[in-house]
């Protein structure tokens, strides 16, 4: 069973990967049929049915992750940085092998030479649910599901991941 300090442990790692534009480790981090979903407006939405800002499962998460990597990715250019802050952490026990994590996220993003200087940094708060599954003791994101706050407002535009 995964404790609180390793909860932590492993949403500092994981944004850790995010800000450091580390996308092949931190796909490592994902089980093969993994998803990555950032809901557009209703949290509680079929991402099947409604639309979403990002919506990955595992071959689409390989497909978003060879695209940001090909210099074609438009909206990364030049690279946006960012820095996650990652707080309230807690656990909820599904079974022995498996957990749910909520935290609450703001993510602050920045693009050099953006030539908005009215808005330099960009903040989105978020909250975050995850399910991680532990095989072979190691734990896997089976669902990362990051609820923006002004989702259905105005987004700036966005790294490949966020």
């Amino acid at each position: 069973m995964m404790d609180q300090q390793q909860a932590e442990q492993f949403l500092y790692h994981e944004v850790r990967l995010l800000d450091q534009r580390e996308y092949l480790q931190w796909r490592e981090l994902f089980g093969s049929t993994g998803v990555y979903w950032v809901p557009s407006n209703d949290t509680e939405a079929d991402p099947q049915h409604n639309c979403s800002i990002i919506y990955a499962t595992g071959q689409q998460l390989d497909d978003r992750l060879t695209r940001a990597g090909s210099g074609h990715f438009w909206a990364d250019q030049p690279p946006i940085k960012s820095v996650h802050t990652v707080s309230n952490v807690s656990i909820e026990p599904i079974s022995d092998s498996q957990v749910r994590l909520f935290a609450n996220q703001v993510i602050y993003l920045f693009r050099e030479n953006d030539q908005r200087r009215d808005v330099p940094l960009e903040i989105l708060p978020a909250t975050s649910t995850y399910t991680l599954s532990e095989t072979a003791g190691n734990w896997q994101i089976d669902l990362k599901k990051l609820s923006l706050l002004q989702a259905d407002g105005y987004l700036p535009l966005l790294p490949a991941f966020i």
